[in-house]
């Protein structure tokens, strides 16, 4: 695996979890943990939507027509010409705006409700456990402040693992990938073990019917390529591909 690869999947997962490191994770929900949920919640799920969209498979699943192909392309286009005006703004303002952008240019406006509500179980699919990390995940399952204290705890716990993992070199030749796929794997054991039974059930429904995601389930962290690479490459792989956000 390539080295901006391997820093590609440390920044992307840093980036994901990035508001839950403000702070400790028992803070009370009112400021300082709800304030760092919604910021996983901006992160982990404003853009999984429309790089879920551009996947052939998922398509076939919520049986787009080619018009809402096109005007998915159309208003993707649009947010990408739009972010890329964004670049020299200062942080403050930036973040302002792409949140703007993001309403403005929503893909799922042209589903029907039938689409989004499945589009919405693919979704939690390819997020996994790590979706109990948004608002209102934690607030339909009904976590506790100490569930949800845990569980910030695993993330952040398991991306400092990373990080010592890179500066150590343990992401050389050839098991990179391996590497990455053993640390998801082991947050995720963790995360639903945080859950009670009962949750656990309802976490399984909320999902829906399960999906087999074409070249294996989706990762927010597998690496630059899971951004930067479109559907149909000869690589293949576990990314979202071709999102337009990593390019």
């Amino acid at each position: 695996m390539r080295v901006k690869t391997i820093v590609g999947s440390l920044l992307v997962f840093s980036l994901m979890c990035g508001a839950l490191a403000q702070g400790g994770p028992g803070q009370p929900r009112q400021g300082g943990q709800r304030q760092r949920e919604q910021g996983f919640g901006r992160m982990a799920g404003a853009n999984i939507a429309g790089m879920l969209l551009q996947r052939p498979d998922v398509q076939r699943e919520l049986n787009l027509t080619e018009q809402q192909k096109t005007q998915i392309r159309q208003i993707q286009e649009s947010m990408r010409q739009a972010m890329q005006e964004l670049r020299n703004a200062p942080p403050q303002e930036r973040r302002q705006k792409m949140e703007e952008l993001r309403q403005r240019h929503d893909p799922t406006k042209v589903l029907n409700e039938a689409q989004k509500k499945r589009l919405r179980e693919l979704e939690l699919q390819a997020l996994g456990p790590t979706a109990f990390l948004q608002p209102q995940v934690a607030d339909t399952l009904k976590l506790t402040q100490e569930q949800r204290a845990r569980l910030q705890g695993i993330v952040m716990q398991q991306i400092q693992q990373l990080r010592e993992q890179f500066q150590s070199g343990g992401f050389g030749q050839g098991q990179g990938a391996q590497n990455l796929q053993q640390l998801r794997d082991e947050i995720e054991k963790q995360m639903l073990e945080v859950l009670t039974p009962a949750q656990r059930e309802q976490w399984q429904q909320m999902q829906g019917k399960p999906f087999q995601f074409e070249g294996g389930r989706p990762t927010l962290w597998g690496g630059l390529d899971g951004f930067g690479r479109r559907q149909g490459s000869p690589r293949g792989g576990s990314g979202f591909g071709g999102s337009g956000f990593g390019n």
